[in-house]
């Protein structure tokens, strides 16, 4: 997706930077090429570092789909 395609308070399907899988979360914030991502679903296999990360990671528009 392009960046103004994606709206804040909305939730997206996306891989953010250094997980192994997609995740299911709300956009809390903007910047050039990647949003900020609050995570509501993650794949076990990234459970830990959801947990490490506090349940906020970066992803590139690029890597959004709508859910």
């Amino acid at each position: 997706m392009k960046e103004e395609e994606i709206e804040l308070g909305k939730v997206y399907r996306c891989h953010p930077i250094g997980f192994e899988a997609a995740v299911e979360g709300e956009v809390v914030s903007k910047m050039a090429n990647c949003a900020v991502i609050r995570i509501n679903a993650c794949e076990q296999v990234d459970e830990e570092l959801r947990e490490d990360k506090s349940n906020m990671v970066v992803a590139k528009y690029s890597s959004f789909t709508a859910v």
